[in-house]
Formats: C-alpha cells, sequence, structure tokens
C-alpha cells in the first residue's frame, strides 16, 4: 500500500523544465522514504500538479512540465515561492499518521495531499543526478554488463569535400593547414585549429541543420558554440579530408541531467583504433605508456583508477586545463553513449549504448551490444 505522506517542507528545490535550483535537504527530511510525492489538485489556474522527489541525496521537485518558479522560501513548515508571477504559500499540518497542507495564493486556497511513490530502478538511476561524485564511480562499476544484441546498425562514412562545404573550407585556407597531413597528424592539426578559431560557450544558440559548414558559417558570425557544435565542425572538417570521424554523446545515468559531453572519435589507421579528441578543451587522451587512448577505454580507466594523460596543449578557451576536474567531470559523463549510424554532410539514424539492466525512454535506437556499438569502421 502506498504511503500517504503530506511533508513537512524544509530547505526544498525545484525542477522546472529541466532547470534544477539545488538546495541542501532540511534535517526535517531525512527520515522520509526516498521516491516520490505525488500532489492531488492543481496549482492555481495553471493546470499543474505538485511533484517532490526525495533522491536520497536531496529534493527535487517540479510543476507540471513548464513554467518558472521564484523566491523560493522556507520558514517553519511553510513554503513561499512565486510561479508565473503568482505568489504561493504552503502550509501544513500533521493529521494523524499522515500530513495535509493548504496551498494559497491571491484569489484561493487548496487542500493538497502527497502519495509516495517506490522507485522502480530507473527511477534510481535518475535521482541519480544530486548524487555525490563517489556515487556517480560506483554507478559505473555496477553496470558494466554490455551484451551483444545485434541491434546496432554498422558505420556508413562520407568522406571528402561536397561542394557545397567547399566554400568554407576554402574561405579559411584550410588545405595549406590540413592538405598534407595525414592519420594522427591531421586529427592533431584539425583539432588545435577548431579550438584556435573557436570558444566553447555552454549555452550555444545555434539550432540549425547538422552539416558542419552550416555550424561553422554561425560562429564565423561571432556566435558561440557549445561541445555539441564543435564536435560536428570537427569531425566533419576531418570527414573532409579523409578521415572517418564522428561526434560521441557522452551521458550520465540520469536522464534528468541536461549537463552530456559531446566529443569526437576518430578512425586511426596507422593505430587501427579510435582515438578521442574534445575539441571543448583541445585535448587527446593517452594511457600511463603515453599511448592515444579511445573513449570506451576512458571507460574503463576511471572505473579502474588508472592513469590518464592530457596532451600538453590542452586548455579551455585559452586557460590552464584541469585534469581531475575533467576526470570527475566524465566519470559522471561515461554511464551510456550515443552515436550517429550515418555521418556525411547530414548525420542521422542516432543509436544509443545502455549497459544492461537500465530502461531508458525510448525515443532513439537502444543498444546493450558495446562491441558493435564501438566496432572499428571498414578500412
Amino acid at each position: 500500500m502506498p504511503k500517504r505522506i503530506i511533508m513537512m517542507i524544509g530547505l526544498i528545490c525545484l525542477l522546472i523544465s529541466g532547470c534544477t535550483v539545488r538546495t541542501n535537504p532540511s534535517v526535517s527530511l531525512e527520515s522520509l522514504p526516498i521516491g516520490y510525492y505525488q500532489g492531488t489538485g492543481y496549482i492555481g489556474n495553471h493546470d499543474q500538479r505538485l511533484l517532490l522527489m526525495n533522491t536520497g541525496y536531496g529534493w527535487l521537485g517540479k510543476i507540471g512540465r513548464y513554467g518558472t518558479i521564484q523566491q523560493l522560501q522556507e520558514q517553519e513548515g511553510t513554503l513561499t515561492f512565486v510561479f508565473r508571477d503568482e505568489e504561493f504559500t504552503l502550509e501544513l499540518q500533521k493529521q494523524g499518521d499522515s500530513y495535509q497542507g493548504a496551498l494559497q495564493s491571491q484569489d484561493q486556497q487548496l487542500t493538497v495531499d502527497l502519495t509516495w511513490i517506490e522507485p522502480d530502478t530507473q527511477a534510481l538511476l535518475n535521482f541519480s543526478v544530486l548524487a555525490p561524485l563517489e556515487e556517480k564511480s560506483a554507478l559505473l562499476a555496477n553496470y558494466q554488463q554490455f551484451p551483444a544484441d545485434g541491434q546496432v546498425p554498422p558505420y556508413q562514412f562520407e568522406l571528402g569535400k561536397d561542394s557545397e562545404a567547399s566554400a568554407w573550407l576554402d574561405r579559411h585556407q584550410l588545405d595549406t593547414i590540413l592538405g598534407d597531413k595525414t592519420d594522427t597528424d591531421l586529427m592533431k592539426a584539425a583539432l588545435f585549429w577548431v579550438c584556435e578559431q573557436y570558444d566553447h560557450v555552454s549555452n550555444s544558440q545555434y539550432r540549425g541543420e547538422s552539416q558542419f559548414d552550416n555550424v561553422g558559417n554561425f560562429a564565423d558570425d561571432g556566435n558561440g558554440l557549445n561541445c555539441n557544435n564543435l564536435s560536428v565542425l570537427l569531425s566533419g572538417i576531418l570527414r573532409s579530408y579523409g578521415v572517418k570521424a564522428v561526434p560521441i554523446w557522452c551521458l550520465s545515468a540520469s536522464e534528468w541531467d541536461n549537463d552530456c559531453h559531446v566529443i569526437v572519435q576518430a578512425y586511426s589507421e596507422s593505430l587501427d583504433q579510435w582515438v578521442f579528441l574534445d575539441p571543448t578543451y583541445n585535448l587527446m587522451l593517452s594511457d600511463d605508456q603515453g599511448n592515444y587512448i579511445n573513449v570506451e577505454a576512458l571507460r574503463s580507466i576511471l572505473i579502474e583508477g588508472q592513469p590518464l594523460n592530457a596532451n600538453p596543449e590542452a586548455n579551455y578557451n585559452g586557460k590552464p586545463f584541469d585534469l581531475e576536474n575533467y576526470r570527475n567531470y566524465m566519470t559522471k559523463n561515461t554511464f551510456r553513449f550515443e552515436r550517429p549510424a550515418f555521418c556525411g554532410r547530414f548525420i542521422s539514424e542516432k543509436v544509443m549504448l545502455v549497459p544492461e539492466g537500465t530502461n531508458y525512454s525510448k525515443n532513439t535506437m537502444m543498444t546493450t551490444d558495446w562491441e558493435a556499438f564501438w566496432a572499428l569502421p571498414e578500412r
């Protein structure tokens, strides 16, 4: 039987439309079970239900799917906040073994009940958005099973300059920079050029097509590029000069975490392996023997705590690169991955690699097939 609990509110953070405002949980909330606390009734005239979540690491909340919460304050069991320019007050009182609250705005007062819903395994993975680093590291170690399933389409690449992209490449005289280079030398030269020309801006406003020259034109107009844009740009340049390169989306365990990271994997024919390139940080990674690594090797290194080295040119928008901070960041963002199957002028047919025992929203092709997902392209 689900527990009906109307909560005494401590310091609560509310998650609205994927934007999280976080606070430390109140001591009075620590004894409540982990899970969802789903409200009955609607918030004001907005037809939005209240949902609170005890993640075990802190509280999250949501009012419907949209809207903005402002001026969140709590004192002695009363929560006040502003939702869509309307001020609300939530007062809670204990009634027997449960709690009931009055949600009041200027023109109405509503009774609010919250019903506890036990989280399933997938919900607990989503709750990890607030987990400390050591818990995120434990998740990687606990989810290492990726059985073959035959669901991964083989890579398809279009290499060489296409007529539409050639004008952009020629305008930047990339033949003089890249034309006489091959393999890893070409990868390094292209990576360094992109990072010298364009800074990373996390809130890029580019909403265009996936053609790399369109991304480049957007940046040439003085606009910033995020990690996704930079990786599309770098991989497209490399394919124009004959290198099989693909952007890789690196994702955390939580579907509520919008902070993913995108890097590039480029195939080296001389090494017969994928090589990790990160245009956000002008970065190439190597192991303790000085050998270039790929993103699948990075996940293992992070799990096992092995040494990791960065190239001396690594930087963030010209500022020093912090390898330890990067390790921590990628510990969060190497739980699951996404890549396209087709890489040419357009990037399409994405497939997501997830560990066995997870159940993510199927808005893209899913696979647990580690070997096929990271398979080398045909030479």
